[in-house]
């Protein structure tokens, strides 16, 4: 049976993001799991952060940002810089998280993350207290240990990635369970 709850904040699984804004002198981290690709040519990355945080602020300030997807192994220090605000500490020297020069943008990666990338913002809006920010994405870094070929993006290890992964509304960590299927393969038997 459905029951009808009307309007929630439900949505799952979400990976476990690490926005940087900032530079590599002074850098803020907020932990976000409202992250999603949004296009593939030019390829954009969008994310959601609140109207009254210190990050939106920066982002709209800098019209950069670098997203970082958090592993298993620093939950605690991901959902820290969740609940502390930037302007009160410096979330990098508290969680002992590592700054690493950016290529294009002047927003430092968290080396500690497998999956980072270097955005340009191109967009922005303001939806209810929520700011949408969609960011280009200008480079790619990824933990090559993670990788099945050390050359090849897509051969992702996703058991030796550990993706650190929020179920909203239930407000809980998890870990990504065994596969299931190939994607753009298993529908192929109703084709």
């Amino acid at each position: 049976m459905k029951t009808s709850f009307g309007p929630q904040k439900i949505l799952f699984p979400l990976p476990t993001s690490l926005v940087v804004t900032g530079n590599m002198d002074k850098a803020n981290i907020v932990t976000i799991a409202w992250v999603s690709l949004l296009t593939s040519n030019p390829p954009t990355l969008g994310i959601s952060v609140g109207t009254k945080g210190f990050s939106g602020k920066e982002i709209l300030k800098n019209k950069e940002f670098s997203v970082n997807i958090a592993g298993v192994d620093i939950m605690k220090e991901a959902d820290f810089c969740g609940i502390s605000s930037g302007k009160d500490v410096d979330k990098f020297a508290k969680t002992g998280l590592t700054k690493m020069p950016s290529k294009y943008i002047k927003s430092p990666i968290i080396k500690e993350c497998p999956l980072n990338f270097e955005c340009k913002l191109v967009s922005s809006s303001v939806v209810g207290t929520t700011n949408h920010f969609a960011g280009e994405i200008l480079e790619l870094y990824m933990d090559t240990d993670k990788l099945n070929d050390p050359d090849n993006p897509r051969s992702l290890d996703i058991e030796l990635f550990n993706p650190l992964i929020y179920i909203g509304g239930a407000r809980e960590y998890r870990k990504i369970g065994e596969k299931v299927g190939d994607s753009y393969q298993i529908g192929k038997s109703l084709l």
